[in-house]
């Protein structure tokens, strides 16, 4: 029987650049966003492999849900994969409302912690095969972004969620994982720097300039410059707890 995998967050620019580099693979493919099938530029109807569950994935009700549906569909998961993630709001920490810094949280780390723990669930019944989960963290979890601390927050407390599950799932051999981008040149980013443009009054090059100036490598980074690593992870046997920092030269450590 083929593995299965589950990919969440299928909506936004690095989620569906992920779920197209597993369409031609040997996988069972599960996909879930907020999204409906019909917004994903993706004809489903040709992929009769592809089975999509439109969910708020934040809700503890939808994440058992899903998981439930997988089981009765497949009865195990090999590998999971969430893209889910979001700065949302811009705000001086001073100035940040309660409910939007809440969202941001439950958006970026509670959704994180929901979906670990019911794959684990669901995984260790695999016994000796376990399984790969990877979760996308972000530079934010270790540098400073303005006006968006409670995403930072949420990353860096994935960063620690996916070490503590990493050590708690070693006994099922579930090998948990992180990958940390830098900017990600989405098609959303890509609309944010057009709005710069107009606001700030400065060249579209000014704007690229400043996104990179922190990087070694002073080139964009696209979601697709994501997927060796990711898969890297989805098939490794012996990396776990570990979160790769993808970020042209943008940090460094060992």
């Amino acid at each position: 029987m083929s593995q299965t995998i589950l990919i969440t967050g299928i909506g936004g620019g690095i989620g569906r650049a992920i779920f197209k580099s597993f369409l031609s693979s040997e996988y069972q493919v599960i996909t879930s966003s907020r999204t409906e099938k019909t917004e994903l530029d993706v004809d489903f109807n040709s992929l009769s492999e592809i089975t999509h569950y439109q969910y708020d994935l934040t809700k503890e009700e939808n994440v058992i849900q899903l998981f439930e549906q997988i089981k009765n569909k497949y009865n195990k998961l090999d590998v999971f994969i969430n893209t889910i993630g979001g700065s949302l709001y811009s705000h001086k920490l001073e100035d940040f409302p309660l409910d939007e810094f809440r969202e941001v949280l439950e958006v970026n780390l509670v959704s994180a912690f929901l979906l670990t723990k019911y794959a684990i669930q669901l995984m260790k019944n695999n016994k000796d095969n376990g399984g790969n989960i990877i979760h996308l963290v972000s530079s934010s979890a270790k540098k400073f972004s303005t006006n968006k601390a409670p995403y930072g927050i949420a990353k860096a407390g994935l960063a620690r969620l996916i070490q503590y599950a990493a050590k708690e799932s070693a006994i099922y051999d579930i090998r948990i994982n992180g990958l940390s981008p830098t900017y990600v040149f989405t098609e959303r980013h890509k609309s944010s720097i057009e709005k710069k443009v107009k606001e700030k009054d400065q060249s579209e090059e000014e704007i690229l300039d400043h996104i990179l100036e922190s990087q070694l490598l002073k080139k964009p980074m696209l979601p697709e410059d994501l997927i060796p690593v990711i898969i890297l992870l989805s098939k490794t046997k012996v990396i776990t707890g570990q979160i790769y920092n993808c970020t042209l030269g943008e940090i460094i450590n060992y």
